[in-house]
Parts: C-alpha cells; structure tokens; sequence
C-alpha cells in the first residue's frame, strides 16, 4: 500500500508499506478514504514535534471497516464496510499513544486500530467532512469551562472552527477576538486560547477568579508572569476532547445544510492525492490556510 512515512524525524516521503498486520492491540482493519493534515503533522515532519521514527503520519481520517483480527464480517457492535473515524489518542489503555505519532497513522490506504478507538460514522460523512471529526471533537473541549462572558482569541482556523462550533451548540453570547489591543482588561470570566503566544495578555483581561482554557496545543514553550496568576487567582485549565458523537452530529448538520452547521468554506482548502503531498503539506503550512485533506481510497 502506498504511505507517507516520517524518514529521520524531519522528513517525509512517500512509499509502498505492506498492509498492517493485525493484533490483539490493532485489531480493526481500516480502509482509508478521506485524510486531513493536521499542524502536528507538520510539526512532525519537520521534526519541531517529536514523533517515533519512520512511521505512518496522519491522525485525522474517516474510511471503512475492511478486516477484523477474527477473520469474521462482525465483532462485537461492528461490521465489514462500517463507516468509521477514530479518536486518536485511543490507541493505548492509557489514552497517551496517539495514531500518526507514537503509532502508524492515516496517511495510507489502510490503517490497523484498536476497536476502543473506533468512533461511528453515518454513510453521508464518508467524505472530507468525516475526516473533520477529530478537529470539532477537539473544538468542542474548551466549551465545557465556558462561564460568564467568553471570548475565543486568534486569528486561525482552529479559532474560526471553536468559534463556529460554539456557535452551533447554541453558544451565541461568545466573543471572538482577534487582537491583544482589542481585550479589555479585568473584563471576561473566560478566555479560551488558540495562540499560545500571549499568555500575560490573557491573564490581564481575565477578572479576579477567571479561567483561561489553553486549546492550541502547541509544543513551543510559553512565557508568563507567575505573579499576575496567583495575584488574581487565575484558573489555567487545558482542554483535550468533546464528545465524538456530539461531533458527528454537527457533520451531519453541516452535511444537510441545516441549522446549527459549519461553514465549511471558511474551513476546508484543497484535496489532494497522496502522490501530490510535497504541494498538499505546503499547502498546510501556509500561514491562514484553510484545511487540506488528502483523497486516498475513495472512488
């Protein structure tokens, strides 16, 4: 099968791998359709994100169920040609290994994964927007703290995607900033980060008692003043995932053009084969791009 693999922790190509094998760990064979690129990925092969050599990149993806370790069409609730995405950081008992970085990923025709990770999809998200699962699970994390009045701060895509899914669970009170000179100081009960790169600013527009949720993710280093946070007793509080299925329910709306939907133009860039992944990673990397995914084994 063709893969894009991590060569020496600061490289990627493209090559042929043998179908995964199998296991009592891996025991789910995944026929891959749809892959997105995510900012870790290109952490990842740039060698800024520290990863386990030479494995499969990838850890946003939707495709089909296409084996099981049993050899039988069913296990458990599952069945041959399911619809399926993964929550990625399910691919140990610890939720500490994550697919595409401690674990072969995505970015191949076929990918072997636990059946705990396995997240149901309908047959219409067969598509980009099933790729997109992972990104709006994580999106809907920091919503969870939200209290009083909230603002998201950034200019990028992953705050355009919070915002937007905060406003699709109905969350219209939510403000988005995207400029420090725009907060307001003592002002919110809430800020939810998606720069990590301002972090005194936040805790100054933070009111005595408020909550700053940390949602980048980001592996750069991140100065603050200690003294401000104990002086206002600031909460800083890091947010890792929402319900998948709430997920997949916000795809489907989007997928039928209904009310509480993403507007995915403002999201999704380019599709691109995995023989093109020089052009696709360039894509991503560019400062303000929108999404791109690749089309692997979709017909």
């Amino acid at each position: 099968m063709r893969a894009i693999i991590l060569h020496r922790s600061s490289a990627t190509y493209l090559t042929n791998r043998e179908i995964p094998q199998l296991t009592s760990q891996n025991d789910v064979l995944v026929r891959v359709y749809y892959a997105g690129i995510c900012r870790t990925d290109i952490g990842i092969g740039k060698g800024t994100v520290p990863a386990k050599e030479d494995i499969v990149l990838g850890h946003e993806f939707c495709g089909k169920i296409a084996g099981f370790m049993n050899g039988e069409s069913e296990m458990g609730n599952w069945k041959l040609g399911d619809v399926v995405s993964v929550n990625p950081m399910s691919f140990s008992s610890t939720g500490d290994t994550m697919c595409g970085k401690d674990c072969d990923g995505a970015f191949a025709e076929y990918i072997a994964v636990p059946s705990r990770a396995l997240i149901h999809l309908p047959p219409h998200l067969l598509s980009p927007l099933g790729a997109f699962l992972e990104p709006v699970a994580a999106a809907l994390a920091p919503l969870d703290y939200i209290n009083g009045r909230t603002c998201i701060f950034g200019g990028s895509r992953i705050a355009e995607l919070t915002y937007q899914v905060a406003q699709a669970m109905g969350k219209r009170h939510i403000e988005r900033i995207e400029h420090t000179d725009d907060l307001q100081r003592n002002c919110y009960d809430c800020i939810i980060e998606t720069e990590p790169f301002n972090i005194d600013a936040y805790i100054e527009a933070l009111r005595p008692g408020g909550m700053l949720v940390l949602k980048s993710r980001s592996y750069t280093p991140s100065c603050f003043t200690a003294n401000t946070i104990a002086m206002k007793e600031v909460c800083i509080r890091g947010a890792r995932y929402g319900n998948f299925n709430v997920a997949s329910h916000i795809l489907t709306a989007t997928a039928h053009h209904l009310a509480n939907s993403l507007n995915t133009s403002t999201l999704f860039g380019n599709t691109y084969e995995l023989s093109q992944y020089e052009a696709a990673f360039a894509e991503a990397e560019r400062t303000g791009s929108k999404k791109t995914f690749f089309k692997i084994c979709a017909e």
